[in-house]
């Protein structure tokens, strides 16, 4: 009786223990509560103040790389005896010349015949504007031994593309004299691509795309990076690349010509870096365009002949980190499109040289497929100034093509010799030919490809068509044919 009578006695006081603790655990979760939505309220307004400065901050930049483009073409009509008159000289229609410079994209650093080719114009000698025609060291000899290729795998044959390297029915006599040009995006050696080619062989990369890059006119890539073994010290930003020399042959070997040096990385390496890169470029015979050891050397076009047709390349760009990576009138750096009237200038003198010209530009938002309204304006801006063709990169993704005035944008032409990322649409890349006439009419033609770690790879049939279904919806007014060509709608 007395157990039963001190268990009684105990229920109310275990009740109030029961009590007590969930009474302190919600007391807890309250204050967790409080505190995670102080840390939210912190975490907001620190990204807010962020977001403002770093706006502010990119403002600055395009303001002073506006103000530096100005400053530079002011100062070689100059020297030059000249002064800027007509629409180059004017501000824009509805604009004022007290506007503030549009500001930069907000994410910095957020792919047969042996005719002896003739030698090339090189576009932007160390220390001067381009030389006279012929300067250049001859490329290969038609004697030379050719690589051995890389048998294709059976699922990835190119022949399973259902593309050919020319899909235009008519043959090329029946229009008179045309160049047939190749085009391919971002290319690096450095990082991953670099441990791999160590490995493999820097030849590695062209199994799939030599017979193209040799048998066509002329071959242009975006080399974005540094080419040097010197002791340089990195820029301070997030990617850093630096490639060695050792590549440098093999590309020459499989075919390219030309190299893009306007990019947001030609100066990851510093003002030593370039000037080195410059200098391995000239001794591998391989011409270069949109950076140099001063203005007059990155505005300067690469010009060549081939079938009696002469084609001017240019380069430049719209994605520098710093206003001090634009070239200056002593200053060595890139050529810069922040001030379209720069970019129309440069086309404008090359128009004066050649039959055709070809702008590579650099510009847009990484890993975006769409164009953005800097990149509209800039295109149109520079086939008014004489342009022909347009071959776009930087976005890492390939992006869709326009027709305007009828000449072709290619906006985005994405990663061709890379790292990859796990980013499906940085896996996609592609070939672009263009097949051009003396007056300046450029056929297109997109061949796909997978961009796979360091190398090129053709797609197979299904996954071609896929991607060309793909890229012909990105491209307002554009239809691409099963074979790949660029048409613009009837």
């Amino acid at each position: 009786m007395q157990a039963r009578r001190f268990a009684i006695l105990n229920v109310p006081s275990r009740s109030r223990s029961t009590r007590t603790e969930i009474a302190r655990k919600r007391k807890r979760r309250a204050l967790l509560l409080l505190n995670l939505t102080l840390l939210l309220l912190i975490l907001s307004g620190g990204a807010l103040l962020y977001a403002r400065e770093h706006a502010a901050s990119e403002a600055r930049t395009a303001a002073a790389l506006a103000a530096a483009a100005a400053r530079t073409e002011a100062a070689l009509f100059a020297a030059a005896g000249e002064e800027l008159s007509g629409a180059a000289s004017q501000p824009e229609p509805g604009s004022s010349a007290d506007e503030p410079a549009e500001a930069a994209p907000a994410d910095r650093e957020a792919a047969d015949s042996d005719e002896v080719r003739p030698p090339l114009t090189a576009g932007s000698a160390v220390g001067s504007a381009a030389p006279a025609a012929g300067l250049l060291a001859a490329p290969r000899a038609a004697s030379e031994p050719e690589a051995e290729e890389a048998p294709p795998q059976e699922s990835l044959s190119p022949g399973d593309t259902g593309l050919s390297a020319s899909a235009d029915p008519v043959p090329a006599a029946a229009k008179g004299k045309t160049v047939n040009l190749t085009f391919a995006g971002d290319v690096i050696f450095s990082g991953k691509v670099q441990s791999l080619l160590e490995q493999e062989g820097y030849d590695y990369p062209y199994a799939y795309v030599r017979n193209r890059f040799r048998n066509d006119d002329l071959t242009v890539i975006n080399l974005e990076t540094p080419v040097t073994s010197g002791s340089t010290t990195g820029a301070d930003k997030t990617y850093v690349f630096k490639s060695s020399p050792k590549a440098l042959g093999p590309l020459r070997k499989a075919g390219v010509d030309v190299v893009n040096l306007a990019n947001n990385h030609t100066l990851d390496q510093g003002i030593p870096g370039l000037l080195d890169t410059i200098r391995n470029l000239d001794k591998a015979d391989i011409a270069h365009v949109g950076a140099g050891a001063d203005a007059a050397a990155a505005y300067a076009p690469v010009i060549v002949e081939r079938q009696g047709v002469k084609i001017a390349i240019v380069g430049v760009s719209r994605v520098l980190p710093e206003a001090d990576w634009a070239a200056g009138k002593k200053h060595p750096g890139a050529a810069s499109a922040y001030d379209p009237e720069a970019a129309a200038r440069a086309v404008q003198a090359a128009k004066r040289q050649a039959d055709v010209v070809v702008a590579i530009v650099h510009w847009g938002k990484e890993r975006v497929d769409t164009p953005d309204a800097n990149q509209t304006v800039l295109a149109h801006r520079m086939i008014d100034a004489g342009a022909d063709l347009i071959i776009g990169g930087h976005a890492h993704v390939l992006q869709g093509f326009e027709s305007y005035k009828g000449k072709w944008v290619a906006y985005g032409t994405g990663n061709f010799i890379f790292t990859r990322s796990a980013t499906a649409k940085t896996w996609e890349t592609g070939v672009f030919q263009a097949e051009c006439t003396k007056n300046g009419d450029c056929d297109l033609t997109l061949v796909p490809y997978w961009a796979e770690l360091g190398r090129p790879v053709p797609m197979n049939k299904k996954d071609g068509q896929k991607l060309l279904r793909r890229i012909e919806n990105l491209s307002p007014g554009v239809e691409i044919s099963a074979n790949g060509r660029v048409q613009a709608k009837r």
